[in-house]
């Protein structure tokens, strides 16, 4: 019979650091599962490169008390506080940070590095500590049947696909790179998702459509605020009516902007495939199912939609309730890594004073229990206009 045990290390009323899952499933494989909450090198200089060493070194110490190492980790996510509104100081920011992210990942660790990323500018305000230049989170797995590289997890009787996010940047038909389709938005959104994850995963025999189970979302809005929630519902039904009645859980939010500076989609998928069993909620919310899982040798994993509003606490609640729909016994027990997203606007004190609100209530929620790991961004709304905050959560459990 299978077994999930879900350790989490170091917690504080907000999050633990890292959690770790242990599956023994009902085939007799042992996975481990490692995920170090959000993490910042501001112990170090104020500079991208000594911000990005200490990150490192938290990275490591989190995937060390876990038993696992830096080759283990496949998916990153890189959360770049907003320098200023000009393109082009975002285009020099972003240069500096990958002139060094690999080769310091390298030389700090000794590699290998098989993980794929995922990458945005979020917002002016930043993160929980103010002196970040960035954030960054990552996953890792391990075990006898696991295999690791080119955005996926092998588990041995079945995969999990989690690509790197793409835009609408490729080569045209000239051999010139294209950065932009223009306006068209929905446009944008369907090349995306047809040419960029479908045409590929249909190459391997999997279908896109019908096998994602989460879909994250970033819509860049810098360029044009004004447009911020136009773009967002044009991307939303793009998004709807692509997968119709198979849609995956997921969010959608507004950045500053996405690596493809010229672009303003980025969506990354979650997709899995071979042998597993799809589960989704039946109900929609904000475009997507409300949560979706899956099946494997007696054990389940959720993914629940983002729920957003005023309070913490109560969206912590609506969460618990639908891993519970879903199988689970509840947050508390099965939940594995919580996101959260504050909205920010232009008034710095407002913010920060915000997100002390948003913990508070968060860290009731949790009061006498070992929370789930987390990390924590400023953007600029989450999936409906006029919610002050978002969390979303993946839970897994034994069948």
């Amino acid at each position: 019979m299978a077994q999930v045990n879900i350790v989490r290390h170091n917690p504080i009323a907000i999050f633990s650091n890292p959690t770790e899952v242990i599956i023994n499933d009902d085939n007799g494989d042992v996975v481990r599962l490692v995920e170090p909450s959000g993490n910042v090198g501001t112990q170090y200089a104020n500079d991208i490169g000594s911000e990005w060493f200490g990150t490192i070194e938290h990275l490591n110490k989190g995937l060390k008390i876990c038993g696992v190492h830096w080759s283990d980790v496949y998916k990153t996510d890189v959360l770049w506080t907003t320098p200023s509104a000009d393109r082009d100081e975002c285009d020099q920011f972003k240069n500096d940070f990958n002139a060094c992210y690999g080769a310091m990942i390298n030389a700090v660790t000794g590699g290998p590095m098989r993980s794929n990323r995922m990458a945005r500018f979020t917002h002016q305000e930043g993160f929980p500590d103010p002196a970040a230049l960035f954030e960054i989170q990552i996953k890792a797995a391990a075990g006898e049947t696991v295999e690791i590289g080119g955005g996926k997890i092998d588990y041995g009787t079945w995969i999990d696909h989690q690509p790197s996010g793409a835009s609408v940047l490729h080569k045209g038909a000239d051999g010139e790179m294209v950065t932009s389709l223009g306006d068209d938005l929905i446009e944008e959104m369907n090349f995306i998702l047809e040419e960029q994850y479908a045409k590929p995963f249909a190459e391997e025999g999997v279908d896109f459509k019908k096998q994602t189970v989460f879909m994250e979302i970033l819509v860049a809005v810098d360029d044009d605020p004004a447009k911020t929630w136009q773009r967002i519902e044009a991307t939303r039904q793009a998004f709807a009516a692509y997968y119709g009645d198979d849609r995956p859980a997921g969010l959608i939010y507004p950045v500053s902007r996405i690596p493809n500076l010229d672009s303003i989609i980025e969506p990354q998928p979650r997709v899995v495939s071979g042998n597993v069993e799809i589960h989704r909620s039946g109900q929609l919310e904000n475009g997507f199912s409300t949560w979706a899982g899956f099946s494997h040798h007696g054990v389940r994993e959720v993914q629940v939609s983002a729920v957003s509003g005023t309070d913490a606490s109560t969206q912590l609640g609506l969460l618990d309730a639908r891993i519970k729909e879903a199988g689970g016994t509840g947050l508390k027990e099965d939940g594995v890594f919580n996101n959260a997203y504050i909205t920010a606007g232009d008034d710095s004190a407002a913010n920060r004073a915000s997100i002390g609100s948003f913990n508070e209530s968060f860290s009731a929620y949790y009061a006498d229990t070992k929370p789930a790991g987390r990390t924590a961004q400023f953007i600029g709304g989450i999936q409906q206009e006029g919610h002050a905050s978002g969390i979303s959560t993946r839970a897994i459990f034994a069948e």
